[in-house]
């Protein structure tokens, strides 16, 4: 296994049942600056459990000082993200996320720890996957591979606070 995934967490993530009020919580009470929405989001290449799986939700991505906060309100399709709901209908943590080089690496290490894929998904070449992790600590641990345009533009939205 190559060295500590632990050196690039950046982002908890947040299933809510309301998006915009998930947004109003983070903005009002805890002084997250500014949310990118995006509305009614379908990613490519997705799946539950290792089958496909048509997903949509809203997803909202803001910064508390270094750590990138993610919401997410599933709409339709059955994941992580709606089983997540329907046994916490008030929302929660439902993950945190690793950004790795080499996303393939990175699912590999987290497989060679003993931690099985439940869903993963891609947006053009970022990629995502979420390994169960609840028994040892209560949420899910995504590994990201982030394309170079698309970390830009999230580093972009943080220096804008």
């Amino acid at each position: 296994m190559t060295g500590t995934l632990a050196e690039q967490v950046f982002q908890i993530g947040f299933i809510v049942p309301d998006i915009h009020k998930g947004m109003a919580f983070f903005k009002e009470k805890l002084g997250v600056p500014e949310f990118l929405f995006i509305e009614n989001t379908n990613l490519q290449d997705e799946t539950y459990l290792g089958k496909p799986a048509p997903l949509s939700q809203h997803l909202a991505f803001g910064w508390c000082g270094d750590t990138q906060i993610e919401l997410i309100q599933p709409l339709s399709g059955i994941s992580t993200y709606s089983k997540f709901l329907e046994h916490n209908p008030h929302g929660g943590m439902h993950h945190y996320a690793i950004e790795v080089a080499d996303f393939d690496q990175g699912a590999k290490d987290m497989e060679a720890r003993g931690f099985k894929l439940v869903q993963s998904g891609r947006h053009n070449e970022t990629r995502f996957g979420y390994f169960d992790t609840i028994a040892e600590i209560g949420a899910l641990t995504e590994v990201v591979y982030l394309q170079p345009e698309e970390r830009a533009f999230m580093n972009g939205l943080k220096s804008k606070k």
